[in-house]
């Protein structure tokens, strides 16, 4: 599966320790660039999920098909 495919209301994407996460678009609170040139996902409770994707990518992912 590639990195940033939507599922429905989900986008899928896997984490740079490897985890697949099935997210909703409207669940990420902020995306923020990180060392690395990735990108850091803010999610409810403080969670955060690093991506290695510059933040250009990741919110491309969160609004493709945003306006179905």
């Amino acid at each position: 599966m590639e990195d940033g495919t939507r599922m429905g209301r989900f986008i899928v994407l896997r984490d740079a320790e490897g985890r697949l996460h099935a997210l909703s678009a409207m669940a990420v609170a902020a995306v923020c660039a990180d060392d690395n040139e990735g990108s850091v996902l803010l999610l409810p409770g403080g969670r955060l999920v690093r991506v290695e994707r510059p933040v250009e990518v990741v919110v491309a992912w969160l609004v493709a098909d945003v306006s179905r």
